[in-house]
């Protein structure tokens, strides 16, 4: 008999929609954002404010007793484009039929709801974790950004499922020495780089929501961040991203941009070695064309030669977004991709 699809409506649907990672991993080597803990918080609406405008449905696909495979359905009601659902928390055993039940199942819903395309992988919208991993296997699954099995694109794809963007990660290196261009880069009167202050989270979370809709509203994907949603962003770095990580930008006193790295790894005894991940970058546009984004690299680097971050990667940033790749990545990374996600998107009405 074959798997049934199943909407997660009790208790016991839930567990068996969390329980199906430890099946396509084994116990102990589930990704973290994809452990039962992790993906249940997601689900709580205390604990993710972000469910304040999203509608969903989680399914389940059963073999007997046995969940062989998840999705979400997810409708956020800020999306700018309102015929845009999403595809999410996808987990499948290697069962191609298993797969297109699950997409169909999560298609049908959005449809149901009026949408016309369906987008994902997504968690319940694109300012969460975003994209199916189709090359850097090899580097170890991190708490922020997606990882899978290697066979799921086979089985994204022969469902049906069309690529519509690509998310690059890039490698980053600290240099011995201050690049040229950041040498160069000069103080301007009225402009302060500064850290971010978790102890006034409801100001800082004004500044962050306003910094994100307005650097990131021509980015592919974006969809507005509520106070609410910036106020639960910044709760969740505080334990874990020092605030000397987290910069902002200021001129006369007006937000101008900001850019966050989420470190990985320690620094060594030695004060070296330290891993970061270039989480998130932008700069106003009515403050772009001023140098900014050059002082608020250069304090990045001296930040990170002080403690000991040496290497680690510039993630997600989308295909399109060619000006930064151009003016930043390539001259100051190396443009050299260590890491691929891929979106698909799917006309369903």
């Amino acid at each position: 008999m074959a798997p049934k699809i199943i909407r997660v409506k009790n208790n016991a649907a839930m567990e068996s929609f969390l329980a199906v990672p430890s099946l396509v991993y084994g116990e102990n080597s589930i990704p973290p954002n994809a452990s039962s803990g992790a993906v249940r918080m997601k689900f709580t609406p205390l604990a993710n404010t972000t469910l304040q405008h999203i509608v969903y449905a989680n399914f389940v696909a059963m073999d007997g007793d046995k969940p062989v495979g998840r999705i979400t359905a997810s409708i956020d009601t800020l999306n700018p484009r309102p015929q845009e659902g999403f595809w999410g928390r996808f987990e499948c055993i290697n069962d191609s039929e298993i797969a297109k039940d699950l997409l169909d199942a999560a298609a049908g819903w959005l449809k149901e709801k009026k949408k016309e395309v369906m987008i994902g992988p997504a968690t319940l919208n694109t300012n969460e974790q975003v994209g199916l991993l189709v090359k850097g296997f090899e580097y170890e699954s991190r708490g922020e950004i997606p990882y899978n099995p290697t066979y799921y694109q086979s089985l994204v794809e022969t469902a049906g499922m069309p690529k519509v963007h690509d998310l690059e990660c890039f490698k980053w290196k600290l240099p011995e020495s201050l690049p040229k261009k950041l040498q160069r880069a000069e103080e301007s009167p009225g402009v302060i780089v500064r850290s971010v202050n978790y102890a006034a989270l409801f100001k800082e979370a004004q500044i962050l929501q306003h910094i994100n809709n307005k650097a990131m509203a021509r980015i592919w994907g974006f969809i507005p961040m509520t106070s609410g949603d910036a106020q639960g962003f910044l709760l969740s770095l505080a334990g874990r991203v020092p605030s000397s990580l987290f910069i902002i930008a200021e001129v006369d006193k007006k937000p101008a941009g900001m850019l966050l790295s989420i470190p990985y790894k320690k620094p060594d005894k030695n004060g070296t070695n330290g891993v970061i991940r270039l989480a998130i970058g932008g700069i106003v546009p009515e403050f772009q064309h001023r140098g900014i984004h050059w002082a608020v690299l250069k304090e990045f680097y001296n930040r990170c030669q002080e403690l000991g971050y040496t290497e680690g990667e510039a993630s997600q940033v989308a295909e399109s977004n060619e000006v930064v790749k151009r003016k930043i990545i390539k001259p100051m990374f190396g443009g050299e991709i260590i890491k691929l996600y891929r979106v698909y998107k799917k006309q369903i009405g």
